[in-house]
């Protein structure tokens, strides 16, 4: 069954029930019920019809979050075309690679993004989004077929895994419906309740908890246009928040901002995942903020694998694997840690086009996460991550990529990249002789053209 299969009949039942609060850059709302969500994704399947857009069609998605997105993407899923939701944070390196590998036949772009993705649309159907509606930019005058991809894929992901560029893990219907099924049973939540929206739909983590655990069990979704702490305080009592799901930082920028006359008795439970969260850190969070704390862990391949349960959760874990998961660690050491070793048959099994990196990453049916972890009772912790990356606020790092960037600098003659204490630091060997510090200035200049902002080096030395 395709995820939009069971979407359609939970909206089905749920009449002029809000689905989605927008709200505006202005802090006005728009309301849009379950009914009307639904005749959007119908128009909008349509309207990518009449653009062009066929069954198995590559869709590079550059759209920020908003009700538009949600409808494009179930539209495009519901028509078995692939969407690929891409960062909108990436640049020329990412970028070159993703539409070098996929050669999407489509895009759909806020029209702000134009000018970046530019040079990527000779002969591709352009579709753009202004003022929160969408125009045919310009029509296909290439011959692309359509892609041999099978009817289960629901979408293309790019992740990281140390390689020095974005893998594209082609993800299963069934992963989607699994992995909300999963963090439904460790939420609980109750139909009605409201859940703010904070990250970016072009992760897996919330387009799986954000996009549809509120979707198939009747829960509000406020779409927050910002992460200003001052404004999240102001929209949780005016909108009944009942959930947060974020990364640990935002948990921690809420608590350093947090006002003792601040109204939070809406507040339920935080789900939290994307990066590292410590014991004395949970601990914190969840005394401050007198709420339910689930941690939980997953990557683009398959999310989640584990997470804590309501009333069941505990500090410094990324609680029990999920139902249907199969996992080992692989070569545990005399402590206990190994990498982790998953198995399930909804999980991604391929990265497109990339079938080196598919056999490295797959092993006999089992997939290698690439992290270290070890089983404390019948719950998982997180120790480190084996393979070449590193996260920073939710954001995947891959290490030799930002190390090929910052080469790529004309006088830069070697490099060396770290990463500690959550700093992301460079250490690197210079042609001249001139003022390094001068040359960081234009150094981080040149890197924010053709990298993530996030993955440029926070600290440069000399070698």
């Amino acid at each position: 069954m395709k995820i939009t299969d069971k979407v359609f009949q939970a909206l089905d039942t749920w009449g002029d029930h809000p689905a989605y609060i927008e709200i505006l850059p202005d802090d006005s709302p728009v309301y849009t019920s379950a009914k009307r969500l639904r005749e959007k994704i119908n128009e909008g399947r349509e309207f990518l019809k009449e653009s062009g857009i066929r069954r198995n069609y590559l869709v590079a998605s550059f759209l920020g979050n908003s009700v538009d997105f949600v409808s494009v993407f179930l539209a495009l899923m519901d028509m078995g075309a692939k969407p690929i939701p891409v960062n909108l944070a990436f640049r020329k390196i990412e970028l070159d690679e993703i539409f070098s590998k996929s050669e999407p036949h489509a895009v759909i772009a806020e029209e702000q993004f134009l000018p970046l993705i530019g040079p990527y649309l000779k002969g591709k159907i352009v579709i753009l989004r202004s003022k929160g509606k969408f125009s045919l930019h310009q029509s296909a005058t290439n011959k692309q077929e359509p892609a041999d991809i099978e009817d289960s894929i629901a979408s293309i992901n790019y992740t990281y895994r140390g390689h020095g560029y974005p893998l594209g893990a082609m993800v299963p219907h069934g992963q989607y419906l699994m992995g909300a099924e999963v963090l439904l049973k460790g939420l609980k939540p109750k139909p009605g309740e409201n859940m703010l929206v904070i990250l970016p739909f072009y992760y897996i983590f919330p387009l799986i908890g954000c996009l549809f655990v509120p979707l198939l069990n009747k829960m509000t979704s406020t779409l927050s246009p910002t992460v200003n702490p001052l404004k999240l305080f102001q929209y949780i009592p005016q909108y009944n928040i009942n959930i947060i799901t974020a990364v640990p930082e935002i948990y921690e920028l809420l608590l350093n901002c947090r006002e003792e006359s601040t109204d939070l008795s809406s507040l339920k439970a935080f789900i939290s995942g994307g990066s590292a969260l410590t014991k004395k850190k949970y601990q914190t969070i969840k005394e401050a903020f007198d709420v339910e704390l689930l941690h939980g862990y997953g990557l683009t391949e398959f999310t989640p694998i584990s997470r804590n349960i309501r009333r069941q959760s505990r500090a410094g874990t990324i609680g029990p694997f999920c139902d249907g998961i199969e996992y080992k660690i692989s070569f545990a050491d005399m402590k206990g840690h190994g990498e982790i070793l998953i198995k399930n048959p909804h999980m991604t099994k391929s990265y497109y086009r990339q079938e080196k990196e598919t056999q490295e990453a797959f092993v006999d049916g089992w997939f290698k996460t690439g992290d270290i972890g070890r089983i404390e009772g019948d719950h998982l912790v997180f120790i480190k991550e084996k393979k070449n990356t590193r996260k920073l606020k939710g954001n995947m790092i891959d290490l030799e990529e930002v190390k090929k960037a910052v080469l790529s600098y004309p006088k830069i003659m070697d490099a060396s990249i770290d990463f500690n204490d959550n700093t992301l630091s460079a250490r690197i060997k210079m042609d001249t002789d001139e003022d390094i510090k001068d040359e960081v200035i234009k150094i981080k200049q040149y890197l924010r053209n053709i990298i993530a902002a996030y993955k440029i080096p926070k600290v440069m030395n000399r070698i």
